[in-house]
């Protein structure tokens, strides 16, 4: 897979997991979608709020289902493994392009405040 898809995709999946966490926060406990850069995978990720907004934390860490058919290693690497979820980290271009993205989103956001 391009490392750059890879990170475009996984980057509009991060945005649908926003939406999902914007709509209930006093839910601890989301469903969201898998971050893979599988633009066809349709899974989801049961996993706590607070263990996914220390994943957002980092521009090039994405929360994947478990299960090596959701790594794609000529990108990245599996940084964390959780009962259910995985993390995983871009490097080289994808995770480049997974750092300009998220900043994009945060300049995008700024104008709209």
């Amino acid at each position: 897979m391009d490392a750059s898809k890879a990170a475009r995709n996984q980057a509009l999946f991060r945005e649908v997991n926003e939406r999902i966490k914007n709509l209930d926060y006093t839910n601890p406990h989301t469903e969201f979608v898998c971050e893979c850069a599988d633009p066809d995978c349709s899974e989801t990720v049961g996993i706590h709020l607070d263990e996914y907004e220390e994943v957002r934390r980092v521009p090039t860490h994405f929360v994947v289902a478990a299960g090596m058919g959701h790594v794609f290693p000529n990108v990245e690497l599996i940084s964390e493994r959780h009962p259910g979820y995985w993390v995983v980290e871009k490097f080289g271009e994808a995770g480049l392009k997974a750092v300009r993205l998220a900043a994009d989103r945060r300049v995008g956001q700024e104008e709209l405040a």
